[in-house]
Parts: structure tokens; C-alpha cells; sequence
């Protein structure tokens, strides 16, 4: 009956999810005029053979990259997981809480912050193997990052034709050395793939105690928020006993690894870790919960562009920001995705909010590196998705699942549920899910009516949306190549 972890709840209103316990909420309206318009994405239509190796790079170091209007901004959301359908269960979710008694109805007239963007199309994920059609986060991300297509657990890099991995020039590394600031954000462990392939280059995703060290030593990157405290610190390492926290500090970051600790802090370079081992909490997990200590991705976001907006002075900053358990709640088929959608369409507006109210040029591009679990909104039986049930869970499986193990008997059980996930479960339900036959997430997926082909990722298009005077080029479907050539020629100011 194990079912993996699970985190935050966002609240149904437009743009007010909670940030979690101990969390002052930043805002970016500072009473400032809005800038002169957003940037072009400047993308020209280059074919990927000749557009993205580091010789190929258009650097021009004399360049401030902002012009007249400013400094130049480039933030990459990255919704991991996050297909069509995860998409508009938050979309629905949000409607159901902002009016349950006009829903669906309502629907249309909820704000939903992907909405907003210029630009909607999707984007084509598929790996470079011959033997694998479908892509996981380290091939795609590489994709993103460096423009280079290569195979699955490749970290910003590609096999020549002699097997041997070469490491390719990324975004966030072009920016870095053109003098930007630069930053990293992710609900993952830092160390995880979709971050790793803009700041690191190792053969395999795996090797996350390299990337760990390769953040710290290598890589430059101004600011870094996420999970997995232990790839950084003595205990936690196999391959030897580097203190790369020390390291770090040495090195003029600030460390901070609690919500309230990030909301004090001022200056980059900065490393925050919020969890000791692995990802951090989903949200529902996270809010409201008084144990907790780690922040909302929106919090994290907030600092980190506060930060490196501080930081790129005239020149501008690229941010990647990941809400990475998308695709952890996907993979286990549970609907807490739907709560982590809400935590990424909050989070989506804020940027977008910060975009228009910068004072430079400020690009928004929001895309994920795959679909998982092949998720569907409606699963047999009635014409019907009970968003009540969806509404009333209170916490996660990560929570639920050791309390029903522990649990000494059948009223016991059945309290637990009630309790934390709403569901008032018939005899049959408490049989099995007694008995350990029955997983939690199965009930409540059939409770809420909605389903799932695939415990893995899936090799569909992923929507893909963009903000700014040229956005129009995502209207159609492009190739997540493509990602990293509009990012490339909007940091060389074109």
C-alpha cells in the first residue's frame, strides 16, 4: 500500500494562495508605474543543428542586454508533469472554491493565471534515442536548457558518436557569463533533474551528489531554493565528506533553511534548503500546518526575484522556477495534484504581476517538461468529476497512509479519513483499505471521478504559453528545442 510522498494547499480565490506556515507574503506592487511593455522573445526560426552549442552562442559581453527601457528579465515556470488535464483540474478546482453553487457554470469567469499569457501552443518533448519515444526530466530539461535534444538522465549534455558525454553551453550559464544575475527555484530536491540541467553537467541524473558540488564550486548561480539539504552536508553524502554548506558560505552565500529564515533574508548570493532528504511537502502538507516549517513556491520565487533583481542591477537576471511535485503527485495517481496546480497557477501570476509592473523588460515563458500519468477528468460510471470530494482533503497520502498503518481499528481508520480527507468511507472501502488491497489515492480517484493510464510519464505535448511583443511565435506547436533559442536571443537583446 505504499504510495509515494506527497504538499500545499493554494486557496480558491484569484492569486491568493497561502504561502505556509511562518511566511511574511511578499508582493511586487510597490507603487511603482508600470514598465515600457514586455520584451520580444526574439526567437528567428534557427535550426536547432546550428543554434545552441557554446561557439554557437551570440555573446556580446559589451551588450547590458535592457536598452533604453531597462534591464532585461527572462523567468522560465516549469511545470513539472503538468499536461493538458493537470491543468484544468486546477482550473475547475478554483472555480468549485471561488462559487461551488455556480459551478461549473463559473467556470469562464474565474481568473486563471496561464490564461493570461500572450501566447498559448504546446510543445514536443520526445528524447534523442532511437529505442525510447518517451522523455523523463533530465532529456527535456536539457532540451530547455541548452537547445540540444540527447537521451533520458543526460544533465545538460549529449553522447557523441563515440558514447562519451559532452557537456553542453545552458541558458542560465549564457546569462551568467553575459552578467546577468541568475537563480534557481524548484518543490524538488535541488539537486533533481530540471534544475540540474541548467546549472550542472553530469552523465546521468543520478549522479546527484556531483550536481550537488557542481552547484556549489561551478556553477555561479546567484540564488538557489529547494529540498535536499543532505547532498550538501557531510552526513548525507556517499562518495565522500564534503561540507558544501561550509563551502558555500565560505563563498559569501547566505544559508537559510526555514520559511521564516527566507523571509529575512536580503542579499544574494543565497542557498536555501528546505527539506532534509528529499523533496519538500506537498502543499497540502505544507499550509496550515503548524510542524512545518518550509515555505510556498510563491514565497521562494518572490525572494528569489527580489534578490536577483538587487543583484542584475542594470543588466537584468534568467529564472528558473519549478513546481516540481506536479509530477510526484501524477506519478502516484493521486489527486493532490490538483492542489499543486493551484500552488503553480498562483505562483504564475505572480510572475506574470511582476512582469508588468517591472521596471525593465521582463519575458514569462510557462511550459512543462512532460505529462505524467496520462490524467483524465471524468473515469467511468456517471458524466461526472465530484469536486466536493477534491475540495475536502485536508492532507496528502504522505500523511495519511503511516496513520491508517498504524491505526489499531476499523473506527480508527475510518476517523483518519474522515478527518484528513473528507470521505466518509462505505464497509467495502474500510475492507480494503483494512486489508492493505486497496490504496488510499484509488479511493478517492474513484470517489472524484477522475483517471489514470500510466504510473509514468506520458509523450504527449505540453501546453506551452508566453508573455511579450513577439510571444505570438508559441502559438503553435514547437519543439522544447526551441524553448532555449527564444531565451538565447532575448538575453542578446534581440
Amino acid at each position: 500500500m505504499s504510495e509515494r510522498p506527497s504538499t500545499e494547499r493554494a486557496s480558491g480565490t484569484d492569486n491568493d494562495a497561502d504561502d505556509g506556515p511562518n511566511t511574511t507574503r511578499r508582493t511586487f506592487l510597490k507603487g511603482s508605474s508600470a514598465a515600457a511593455g514586455m520584451a520580444a522573445l526574439g526567437f528567428q526560426g534557427t535550426d536547432q543543428a546550428n543554434a545552441n552549442d557554446t561557439d554557437d552562442a551570440d555573446e556580446d559581453e559589451d551588450d547590458d542586454g535592457g536598452g533604453d527601457d531597462g534591464p532585461t528579465n527572462v523567468i522560465l515556470f516549469v511545470g513539472d508533469g503538468q499536461g493538458r488535464a493537470q491543468l484544468d483540474l486546477g482550473r475547475y478546482l478554483k472555480a468549485y472554491r471561488k462559487n461551488s453553487e455556480k459551478f461549473p457554470l463559473n467556470a469562464a469567469d474565474v481568473t486563471y493565471n496561464v490564461d493570461r499569457h500572450d501566447a498559448h501552443g504546446s510543445a514536443m518533448t520526445y528524447p534523442d534515442d532511437p529505442e525510447e519515444f518517451v522523455a523523463d526530466s533530465a532529456a527535456t530539461a536539457t532540451a530547455m536548457s541548452t537547445g540540444h535534444k540527447s537521451y533520458n538522465g543526460a544533465i545538460a549534455g549529449v553522447k557523441n558518436d563515440a558514447g562519451e558525454f559532452v557537456p553542453k553551453q545552458t541558458v542560465l550559464e549564457q546569462a551568467r557569463d553575459m552578467g546577468y544575475a541568475v537563480g534557481l527555484v524548484t518543490t524538488a530536491r535541488m539537486t533533481h533533474a530540471t534544475p540540474a540541467s541548467f546549472a550542472s553537467h553530469v552523465p546521468s541524473r543520478d549522479e546527484e551528489e556531483k550536481i550537488a558540488k557542481q552547484y556549489v564550486r561551478d556553477s555561479g548561480v546567484d540564488v538557489l531554493f529547494g529540498g535536499a539539504r543532505s547532498y550538501f552536508l557531510p552526513d548525507g553524502r556517499e562518495s565522500d565528506s564534503a561540507n558544501l554548506v561550509a563551502e558555500a558560505k565560505r563563498n559569501g552565500y547566505n544559508y537559510v533553511t526555514t520559511a521564516s529564515e527566507l523571509d529575512s533574508l536580503d542579499s544574494a548570493p543565497a542557498l536555501g534548503l528546505f527539506s532534509e532528504s528529499d523533496h519538500l511537502s506537498y502543499t497540502l502538507d505544507r499550509q496550515d500546518n503548524d510542524d512545518s516549517t518550509q515555505p510556498g513556491l510563491g514565497a521562494m520565487a518572490e525572494t528569489a526575484i527580489e534578490l536577483l533583481e538587487a543583484r542584475g542591477g542594470r543588466k537584468g537576471f534568467f529564472l528558473l522556477v519549478e513546481s516540481g511535485r506536479i509530477d510526484h503527485a501524477s506519478h502516484s495517481n493521486y489527486p493532490v495534484v490538483a492542489h499543486e496546480q493551484l500552488e503553480a497557477d498562483d505562483v504564475i501570476g505572480r510572475l506574470l504581476d511582476y512582469a508588468e509592473d517591472s521596471h525593465g523588460e521582463t519575458s514569462v515563458i510557462t511550459t512543462a517538461d512532460h505529462e505524467t500519468g496520462g490524467l483524465s477528468l471524468g473515469s467511468g460510471g456517471p458524466y461526472d468529476v465530484n469536486f466536493d470530494v477534491l475540495d475536502g482533503m485536508n492532507a496528502s497520502t504522505a500523511t495519511v497512509v503511516p496513520q491508517i498503518e498504524e491505526a489499531e481499528s476499523r473506527e480508527e481508520v475510518a476517523s483518519i479519513m474522515a478527518e484528513q480527507m473528507g470521505v466518509e468511507l462505505l464497509d467495502t472501502e474500510l475492507d480494503e483499505l483494512r486489508a492493505y488491497n486497496t490504496p488510499v489515492a484509488e479511493i478517492l480517484n474513484e470517489r472524484i471521478r477522475i483517471g489514470w493510464t500510466s504510473t509514468g510519464h506520458t509523450a504527449e505535448n505540453v501546453p506551452t504559453f508566453a508573455t511579450g511583443p513577439n510571444a505570438e511565435f508559441f502559438d503553435g506547436t514547437v519543439d522544447n528545442t526551441d524553448i532555449a533559442d527564444a531565451i538565447r536571443k532575448r538575453l542578446n537583446g534581440d
